[in-house]
């Protein structure tokens, strides 16, 4: 008897492990939603993989004359016995694919253990974009926009050049029956609340950076069920026009600049660092650079003023970029090519071969959410940015919005989102892309809006920041009634007297 009961005692805790080692590996339920929309489990890229997860395919009905969509869905399980709801991902750009792929699944792996959210996740492509058929794309402007980087072509040349490859690509996808009308982000709000049904969530949270904030803030202002919370990283709120916006930011960015040395660690003075900009851009007005490059998809870039204050703008989207930007344009400023220049040129000359965002659905969907602007109004936009107006004055002529097909997005869209709901926003000081202002204008009609800026940091606050990583898992432990992690008190240590 003894024996049998040892051996029981050695047996059902082994079945018992075997029994919740099956649950953690069997997909999530799915359902069929009214209008035929259904999410459907398939094999993953790359294969096996040690964390459980699950790849399918939200089917979506065509609607219409067009083709149906199928978006590229992701759920990573987590292993913690007691886990917390759910949260969607909702990606950047827009059309910025989630990276699904067999290179980019182990990341995301890595990247769902370091972040620690005790909850199981859901991640998905766009329509468009990556994974997601059909997927849009236009390699006839990223040729163009590899090709003029060591151009000496004048600056309308290569506006037109640049437009004409647009415009190529859209008679091409039309051509190839693309309903360009459909991509906007209303449509794309659509796709992640039935993919949240199909999966049958009653309660779940969301977390979205950059373009994914203005997909989660319309979620948001759709109240649905079920929601108790969400994370708004890098705010990108429905009221901001991108083309109008656009002078400002680029000023803002140049502004802020100067004040580096105030708001990180260096010695320069803030009328030090606008002299030097001042006289590298003068030089290169004069005389554009032409930078040779080692490891860089390029061998090398000419560099003219405009080139220069659209890669300070560019540098500030990463954190550990922002100590290399003063000495750069000081060697510029002198006639010199710093290890510093060299590094921030291989960085941007990168993302001009980056080819995880489809222009097409980038311009669809912005040139939808934003609406039309006409001229006069971006010329009066214009004059009030008098130290960008040289650089940004031909932006509006040769947009691709001047031409590109817009989807029926309601003015209602562009109303800031008011909501009851939880949220926590949090910015970078040094973001040019979404700056904190655009968070304070999101978080103001939020009720439960909570806001942090952080300083230093650039664009993508929760990659940057060891405390933003604390804060989000404080804010998932009670969204509710969040208690901010002890890290904040040194973020915002008042200065000494």
């Amino acid at each position: 008897m003894r024996s049998r009961a040892r051996l029981l005692w050695m047996v059902v805790p082994l079945l018992l492990a075997v029994w919740v080692w099956r649950q953690w590996w069997v997909p999530p339920p799915t359902r069929v939603l009214a209008d035929g929309s259904r999410l459907a489990w398939g094999g993953c890229p790359g294969g096996l993989h040690w964390q459980p997860l699950f790849c399918g395919r939200l089917q979506r009905p065509a609607g219409g004359r067009g083709q149906a969509l199928s978006l590229a869905v992701v759920y990573l399980r987590s292993l913690w016995p007691w886990a917390r709801p759910p949260v969607l991902y909702i990606a950047g750009g827009p059309g910025g694919a989630t990276g699904l792929d067999a290179a980019g699944l182990p990341l995301w792996l890595d990247w769902y253990a370091q972040v620690d959210w005790q909850a199981d996740l859901v991640l998905y492509d766009q329509r468009g974009v990556g994974l997601s058929r059909p997927a849009l794309d236009c390699p006839e402007v990223r040729r163009v926009r590899q090709e003029l980087l060591d151009s000496d072509l004048p600056a309308e040349a290569q506006y037109r050049r640049q437009r004409q490859a647009q415009q190529a690509c859209l008679r091409r996808l039309r051509a190839q029956g693309a309903r360009l009308t459909r991509y906007h982000t209303p449509a794309n709000t659509d796709d992640a609340l039935a993919l949240v049904a199909a999966l049958g969530l009653t309660r779940w949270r969301l977390y979205g950076v950059s373009y994914g904030t203005r997909v989660g803030l319309e979620i948001l202002r759709r109240h649905p069920a079920g929601l108790e919370g969400a994370v708004l990283d890098s705010v990108y709120p429905p009221q901001m026009q991108a083309e109008r916006e656009d002078a400002w930011l680029l000023a803002h960015a140049l502004g802020m600049f100067e004040r580096s040395c105030e708001l990180i660690d260096c010695d320069d003075s803030r009328a030090r660092l606008a002299g030097d900009l001042r006289r590298a851009l003068r030089r290169l007005a004069r005389h554009p650079q032409r930078v040779a490059l080692e490891d860089a998809p390029a061998p090398a870039v000419r560099l003219d003023d405009d080139d220069l204050a659209w890669l300070v703008f560019e540098s500030q989207y990463q954190w550990d970029n922002l100590p290399r930007l003063p000495g750069a344009v000081r060697g510029l400023a002198h006639g010199r090519v710093t290890p510093a220049l060299r590094e921030l040129l291989r960085q941007s000359v990168e993302s001009a071969f980056d080819d995880s965002l489809s222009d097409a659905v980038a311009n669809s969907v912005d040139c939808s959410d934003n609406g039309p602007l006409d001229e006069a109004a971006f010329l009066r936009t214009l004059r009030q940015f008098p130290r960008v107006a040289a650089i940004k004055r031909l932006d509006w002529r040769y947009s691709p919005c001047r031409f590109w097909p817009r989807g029926p997005v309601p003015a209602a869209f562009r109303a800031p989102v008011r909501s009851a709901i939880p949220v926590l926003l949090l910015s970078g000081e040094f973001d040019p892309v979404t700056p904190p202002e655009w968070a304070e204008a999101a978080a103001a009609p939020l009720e439960r809006g909570h806001l942090f800026i952080f300083p230093a940091i650039g664009h993508g606050v929760l990659d940057s920041d060891a405390c933003a990583v604390r804060l989000v898992r404080a804010f998932w432990a009670d969204p509710a009634v969040p208690r901010p992690p002890a890290c904040l008190d040194a973020l915002y240590e008042p200065p000494s007297p």
